[in-house]
């Protein structure tokens, strides 16, 4: 998780890789560590960023998302797209989070992300 940057990324790349129905899938972590213990971490890890990201000002994750949109060559706008296309992938695991916490959190930060560019007007 190391080389995925902030805790958006690291929510959105776990998001991605999970399904209810199925569980994670990480072909190179279950082959080197097998199906189980795969799973088991990816879950933890899951959960762990969750709620990193549910105890962040919205303000600081606005930062991360204009940062690692900039750094993808994407406008903040796609990216926030991106976190609410997977909105409802969180974890099996809440960890005392909240669904709806989360949701409000992303729909937010796409909010932000829709009305950036009209929400700065120079000062007269």
């Amino acid at each position: 998780m190391g080389g995925i940057p902030g805790t958006l990324g690291k929510v959105r790349f776990l998001s991605s890789i999970h399904s209810s129905a199925e569980g994670y899938q990480h072909w190179g972590l279950e082959r080197t560590y097998g199906k189980e213990s795969a799973q088991t971490a990816m879950r933890k890890a899951h959960t762990e960023a969750f709620l990193a990201e549910l105890s962040m000002p919205v303000s600081q994750l606005w930062k991360e998302l204009t940062s690692v949109a900039e750094s993808e060559g994407v406008e903040p706008a796609k990216y926030a797209q991106s976190l609410l296309d997977l909105i409802g992938n969180v974890p099996d695991e809440l960890g005392g989070g909240s669904e709806k916490h989360y949701q409000y959190v992303v729909r937010s930060l796409s909010f932000l992300a829709q009305t950036h560019g009209s929400a700065i007007r120079p000062a007269a």
